[in-house]
């Protein structure tokens, strides 16, 4: 290991102490969060049941049933469920916690998804399966889920609770493994538990820093531009990881990404004539590759068209969209980005218009975009076929766009694209929902996404 790694691991040490130290903070708001949510002290399992809202209590035999089930009684909820007329919905969901409380974890899952088949949003099914994760010890499926319900109801106290303890207690057992593979000296084992580390806790940017020049060094570059990425995302205007970043798309080929770093650097450096020159040459470098012109020029634009946005979405998620049977789309011929467009609009992460015309050459704004993106990720998410799964990293603080209505249509979009880090608001924690999105930032947000997938490969390595 040479000076800077050892320097860096020293840092990860005194890390380390004080997520120890976080440890007792989290157990005191577990406590004061089970002394304060309503009726969870008097359940009598070791897990908690969520409350009904009044709405809920639609017939006597399912209030029962839940009463049943936050005293302790499964067996009674059960046959008090059996007995309801309520929709499928709450009655899976009163399953899934009943043979959750007999520990039966096959029939909580099955009756959890069951509802969550029914409604994909219902919040309480999604905290009754990351609760069988947690209750299976499989702590991370259970904090994957956390990280979404914590970015689209970042209200929730409970919610918040386990994402909080797991993503500390985590970071302390991989850090703890990090410090004595570095004793032993062994560093390929001491830069994947540091790796693992930085998975529940991607705030601490000295851990991206050793993971990633550690990469770079074995020039395993794909890895290295995904640590960097990540630091940029907490230290947008970093120059030194920005310039590793812009070097390592490079060594990848990866010309169009180079330039959009390098640009950055000409806003925080105008009129430097070195980094004029390296777009320049990077731009020579982009155009030489083998892609249509009209694609190598959506990265030099102020705006982009629907049109550009569908080649973004399909030149970058080519792996992980489907080729269904197309739909007719009627003002496409001709278009540079028409399989793109076919493909996108077949899945309905774009929408066609009534008369089956797509608008290709319209100016895509901020909350459109949005939409398109909450489209994808709702794509990602239901097609995912244990290939990869989505992890997301929310904000520590919840963000309220300020110049959106909550009545706003878009606004629950708006609101979890920002909290999970997707999309950025301004200075001024507005959103701008009217104005066009940037070719770079949609590749910051594209990008986002890509290094929130992992594969089945990485999570079975845990």
């Amino acid at each position: 290991m040479n000076e800077n790694h050892k320097n860096r691991a020293l840092t990860c040490t005194n890390v380390y102490v004080w997520v120890k130290g976080v440890i007792i903070t989290i157990v005191l708001i577990c406590i004061m969060a089970i002394t304060g949510c309503g009726g969870a002290a008097r359940v009598n399992t070791d897990f908690y049941i969520p409350d009904l809202d009044r709405t809920q209590y639609n017939d006597p035999y399912y209030k029962e049933g839940w009463n049943n089930l936050k005293q302790g009684k499964p067996d009674q909820a059960i046959k008090s469920f059996k007995q309801s007329n309520s929709v499928d919905e709450k009655l899976y969901l009163g399953f899934g916690y009943a043979y959750l409380a007999k520990n039966k974890f096959q029939l909580a899952r099955r009756n959890f998804e069951k509802c969550l088949a029914i409604n994909p949003e219902n919040l309480q099914a999604q905290f009754g399966l990351a609760t069988m994760f947690e209750l299976l010890a499989e702590r991370e499926k259970a904090f994957r889920i956390y990280s979404r319900l914590r970015a689209s109801h970042p209200e929730n106290a409970w919610v918040k609770v386990r994402y909080d303890y797991i993503k500390t207690t985590e970071t302390e057992n991989y850090l703890k493994k990090a410090e004595q593979f570095k004793i032993e000296k062994q560093l390929e084992a001491y830069i994947n538990a540091l790796e693992e580390a930085s998975r529940y806790s991607p705030e601490i940017v000295d851990i991206k820093v050793e993971i990633a020049d550690f990469f770079a060094s074995q020039e395993q570059y794909e890895k290295a531009a995904r640590q960097y990425e990540e630091i940029l995302e907490t230290l947008p205007n970093h120059q030194e990881i920005l310039l590793k970043l812009a070097a390592v798309y490079e060594k990848m080929s990866k010309f169009d990404s180079a330039v959009v770093i390098y640009k950055k650097m000409q806003e925080l450096k105008p009129g430097d004539l070195e980094i004029s020159n390296k777009i320049n040459e990077l731009k020579t470098k982009f155009y030489e590759l083998n892609l249509p012109v009209k694609f190598k020029n959506i990265f030099f634009k102020e705006k982009l068209s629907r049109e550009d946005l569908a080649a973004l979405i399909g030149y970058y998620f080519e792996t992980y969209l489907e080729s269904p049977p197309p739909v007719i789309i009627t003002d496409i011929g001709g278009s540079f980005a028409k399989e793109n467009i076919i493909k996108v609009c077949t899945l309905k992460i774009m929408r066609l218009r009534p008369d089956h015309s797509f608008d290709r050459f319209t100016t895509v704004n901020r909350a459109v975009f949005a939409v398109v993106i909450d489209a994808l990720l709702k794509y990602l998410e239901k097609h995912k076929t244990g290939a990869y799964s989505l992890q997301f990293t929310p904000l520590d603080e919840v963000i309220e766009p300020t110049d959106i209505s909550p009545l706003h249509k878009d606004y629950e979009i708006i609101k979890f694209l920002v909290n999970s880090g997707i999309m950025k608001l301004d200075a001024g924690s507005n959103f701008n929902p009217t104005r066009s999105i940037s070719p770079s930032e949609a590749l910051v947000a594209i990008k986002k996404i890509l290094n929130s997938i992992r594969s089945a490969i990485d999570i079975g390595n845990q």
